[in-house]
């Protein structure tokens, strides 16, 4: 399987200190407001999280939880420790995958609330700068 090569343009070259001279030699740009740079982070933070929230929603697809549950009505039924064990061993990957699961969403869902705020800030500082404009 090959790689295909990504291009890159210039700017992917110059490092942070040279990007920010070139920006603030051209005149002609004007200073970029709060509220955009606001945007451009909440933008590529909130891919981020759907794609990891997609990534995420196809973690389980592996599993068969309708043999789970056949298996947890066996326990259920089943008056054999000994088999009661066994059926617990076979439970315990889908309950420790689904475990693993709902903690990743957690973790997701409180990464998506940072990125709701941030949005928030957005319109936050867009009143500032109206207010500034205006004044």
């Amino acid at each position: 399987m090959s790689k295909q090569a990504v291009k890159k343009d210039i700017f992917d070259e110059m490092t942070k200190e040279e990007l920010v001279a070139w920006i603030r030699q051209r005149h002609f740009f004007s200073m970029p407001k709060r509220s955009e740079l606001l945007y451009l982070r909440w933008e590529r933070q909130s891919a981020d999280v759907l794609e990891a929230m997609e990534k995420e929603n196809r973690a389980l697809d592996g599993y068969d939880f309708k043999e789970r549950d056949r298996l947890a009505v066996r326990f259920n039924e089943s008056t054999d420790a000994k088999e009661k064990l066994r059926l617990l061993e076979l439970i315990e990957p889908y309950d420790a995958a689904m475990s693993a699961h709902i903690k990743r969403s957690q973790g997701l869902q409180k990464k998506s609330e940072k990125v709701d705020a941030l949005y928030a800030q957005i319109d936050i500082e867009r009143e500032k700068e109206s207010r500034s404009r205006s004044a």
